[in-house]
């Protein structure tokens, strides 16, 4: 790759990374307000303590954070650290995006399956339920903006994939939820999660989706086998607790999410 290709690919990817920030801001407010049943756009973003209107310069990404010292400057009451460290997860995993993509149009549809997948993950990792709705609308921009790349491009297989492995994971997710709410042990939260992993892997081809599916049933079988041996030892009288339950315990109480990481992970890295 020539050296004005590689600076083209890092200013991308830079880019990339800024909107990753400015759209993780934006996810802070749908991982709050989405399980509430609040409106995503308004009123503007506000301190949930003191109920103040945050200023422009309030919701810079990650440096306002740092420049008020995780506080709110009319309460002061802390501001959770999970804000920046939301911002600058999606910023860097949209970089990582662009970056296996080599700056091309596909990283779009990637970036906002990602993007929905860090908001449906972190709501159901926050011990809730996140909307399917919040799935079903990220997963149909995706495909249309994978639709509108393959167009663009001439990669037709890619798009119809992407189709084909929404419809399946629409089929998975119905199946699932029922299974879910007709069982004694339910299978725990994220079953929205699958409706992302099927457009994922889907425009991902075969080698990618079989990649998926394989670490997929690997993590999940190994969450549900932590979960059985976490229940195990807390009714057993003789047993003490498991040093990393707490740790362990959102990991494992949302075993599709989980699970969900690991097949887009892999899938991913093995699709070309």
């Amino acid at each position: 790759m020539a050296s004005q290709d590689v600076s083209l690919l890092l200013i991308k990817v830079l880019l990339s990374g800024v909107v990753g920030l400015f759209v993780g801001s934006f996810l802070n407010v749908v991982i709050y307000r989405a399980p509430l049943g609040l409106s995503v756009s308004t009123p503007r973003s506000f301190c949930p303590t003191c109920d103040r209107q945050l200023t422009w310069w309030e919701n810079i990404p990650v440096v306002s954070w740092l420049g008020l010292h995780g506080r709110c400057r009319t309460c002061h009451q802390s501001i959770s650290i999970r804000y920046p460290l939301v911002e600058s997860a999606t910023g860097t995993i949209f970089a990582l995006i662009t970056w296996h993509w080599s700056g091309t149009i596909f990283a779009v549809p990637y970036c906002l399956l990602a993007a929905t997948f860090i908001a449906v993950g972190l709501i159901e990792y926050g011990d809730q339920r996140a909307p399917v709705t919040l799935a079903a609308i990220g997963t149909g921009l995706a495909v249309v903006a994978m639709t509108m790349c393959a167009g663009w491009q001439h990669r037709w297989l890619m798009a119809i994939g992407s189709v084909i492995g929404t419809a399946i994971a629409v089929m998975a997710y119905v199946a699932v939820r029922d299974v879910d709410h007709s069982s004694a042990e339910p299978l725990g939260r994220g079953t929205s999660a699958l409706l992302l992993l099927g457009a994922w892997t889907g425009g991902l081809g075969l080698a990618a989706t079989a990649a998926g599916a394989t670490a997929w049933i690997a993590v999940f079988s190994v969450c549900m086998a932590c979960s059985w041996a976490m229940v195990r030892r807390a009714v057993t009288p003789e047993g003490s607790p498991l040093t990393l339950e707490p740790t362990l315990h959102p990991v494992v109480a949302a075993p599709l999410v989980t699970a969900t990481v690991a097949a887009m992970t892999v899938s991913l890295w093995i699709g070309v």
